[in-house]
């Protein structure tokens, strides 16, 4: 009956393959595709990320993502940490990837190696039998990942759009004898940087995902406010919404601040589940920061040959 009542309690989660998601997808780099491994302008990028959903539902679901990545020549090299946790149960995915990426003109590839673990903790349930063992569970595998990503550069403007497969081992995660495999996961992004004038840039974007039977497609657009001139520093203003079809409304706010980026979102629920999430559903908060260790070429004055 013990063994009965364990996967009636686990079968929501593996009736249901969605993986991890983030609303602020594109301020998740490492998260969001390998190949974006080392694509930046710089020594060194630390990213971090936090998510915390359905609080006013039940225990909040939480995940958080670090990440450090950096380039080197063509190459890139990154590993991120990610924990999330979920429900009375302590249901939690703990996981830290390794990436390399392969930068080839305005094509970038990348590959992924997580090594995960899965942890579910039963001590704080109630049980109506006093007399039940209560043990803790867990699960170990690997993880396979693949990135694509691609910039097209116009006169005035750029595109760039990327595709992932994730899970490509479609390793073994049940904590039992039977099988669950983890699903392959596709995923396709695109961000466009059009620029308004000299101080406005529109910056709308899309991401589509989909797992077995699961889809989800995200709208959007961020606005960004270059002030810089105002303060003699590179200081940037953003702000925007975002539509998860048949689930959620996201509003973000954010800052550009010399080599760091700040972000704030939350989700509004509008999928079926409004009755009991009274429309509330998540925030995040992201952080970028990039390291440039290169010192500045000095400038000297030009003397005349004369003197």
């Amino acid at each position: 009956m013990k063994r009965c009542f364990y996967i009636l309690l686990l079968l929501p989660f593996w009736a249901s393959s969605q993986d991890i998601h983030f609303s602020q997808w594109h301020k998740n780099p490492l998260f969001q595709s390998p190949a974006l491994a080392g694509s930046f302008d710089g020594s060194y990028r630390i990213t971090a990320h936090q998510r915390e959903q359905w609080a006013s539902v039940s225990v909040p679901f939480q995940s958080t993502t670090v990440g450090f990545d950096m380039p080197y020549k063509s190459w890139g090299f990154g590993a991120q940490f990610l924990r999330d946790q979920s429900g009375s149960s302590r249901l939690s995915l703990t996981q830290l990837s390794l990436l390399l990426s392969r930068s080839l003109e305005n094509w970038r590839l990348g590959l992924q190696m997580g090594f995960v673990q899965q942890n579910i903790d039963f001590s704080d349930l109630v049980f109506i039998d006093n007399t039940e063992d209560i043990f803790s569970l867990s699960k170990s595998y690997i993880d396979l990942g693949l990135g694509l990503y691609k910039d097209i550069y116009f006169t005035s403007s750029d595109i760039n759009i990327g595709y992932s497969i994730f899970h490509l081992n479609t390793p073994n995660r049940s904590f039992f004898a039977s099988e669950d495999r983890l699903k392959v996961k596709h995923s396709l992004v695109s961000e466009w940087n059009y620029p308004l004038n000299s101080q406005w840039t529109l910056v709308p974007s899309m991401q589509w995902q989909s797992q077995q039977k699961q889809r989800e497609w995200t709208i959007g657009s961020l606005i960004r406010l270059d002030i810089s001139d105002l303060y003699y520093k590179n200081i940037q203003l953003e702000g925007g919404g975002y539509y998860r079809f048949g689930d959620a409304v996201s509003v973000l706010l954010g800052l550009h601040l010399g080599q760091s980026q700040l972000a704030f979102s939350y989700d509004w629920n509008v999928s079926d589940l409004v009755p009991a999430s009274n429309a509330l559903g998540a925030w995040e908060l992201s952080f970028h920061h990039i390291i440039n260790t290169s010192m500045p070429r000095p400038i000297y004055k030009t003397c005349p040959a004369f003197l």
